[in-house]
């Protein structure tokens, strides 16, 4: 027993290594950008180079210490039935936290805006932030356990604001005159009602055509983003 939970620990403590390198290759990227850009195309290419290649060995890393947990997770289950419990809830929160890949039923909304079709400036009808969070909060509300915008998972931390002429999702940016696809896994006949429920579809998204299809095999990708937890901590009861 002792040995599953070292295990297990050692486990958690690979994922979060996994985090903080990622963690650290966006901070540095972050860094420069803010500083702006002064150098040589040169100098910046380079950079670029290197920063990729930083990237790809850290990529590596992480896929490294994945295999590694699951190892250990699979070790770890074959011991006791309360080590299979808590390889399952530790499953669980990770699908949670949206950082594994996850595939299942569920529906996949494509929202277009018209001026698309016909030109390439950004004149027109936009897709608005507002519009895009009432439709996660409808899907969250039909229990959906996965959720993405254009393959940008979609966390309990994750925020949908303008930003300029975009809209920024996990950081991201998004283009609201483009295509936008959302997924979203769970039971499809419930999300089906709850897309076809008066107003969902058809309350917003002004100037926009909106489709949906349901699927029984939709992936939903992970987010790469880091979980660090600075001031929530949790309570001991003594």
């Amino acid at each position: 027993m002792n040995r599953a939970r070292s295990q297990i620990s050692v486990g958690v403590v690979c994922v979060l290594l996994g985090f903080m390198l990622t963690y650290q290759l966006k901070a540095v990227m972050q860094q420069k950008k803010e500083q702006g850009d002064t150098r040589s195309v040169a100098q910046i290419t380079i950079e670029v180079e290197q920063l990729n290649k930083q990237k790809q060995t850290l990529e590596s890393k992480v896929k490294e210490l994945e295999t590694e947990i699951k190892n250990y997770e699979k070790a770890a289950s074959s011991n006791s039935e309360l080590s299979k419990e808590v390889v399952k809830k530790l499953e669980e929160t990770r699908i949670l936290t949206g950082s594994v890949d996850v595939i299942g039923q569920g529906v996949v909304i494509y929202i277009t805006p018209q001026g698309e079709f016909f030109s390439n400036s950004n004149e027109g009808p936009t897709i608005l932030d507002i519009d895009l969070i009432k439709l996660v909060n409808e899907l969250n509300a039909a229990d959906a356990e996965a959720i993405s915008i254009n393959d940008i998972r979609i966390t309990s931390r994750t925020g949908i604001r303008s930003a300029s002429n975009y809209i920024t999702i996990n950081e991201e940016r998004i283009s609201p005159y483009k295509r936008i696809t959302i997924k979203a896994i769970g039971d499809k006949v419930k999300l089906k009602k709850a897309l076809d429920f008066p107003g969902v579809l058809t309350g917003g998204f002004t100037g926009a055509e909106i489709k949906y299809e349901v699927l029984d095999n939709i992936k939903v990708n992970r987010n790469n983003g880091d979980l660090k937890f600075q001031y929530a901590k949790p309570i001991k009861n003594d």
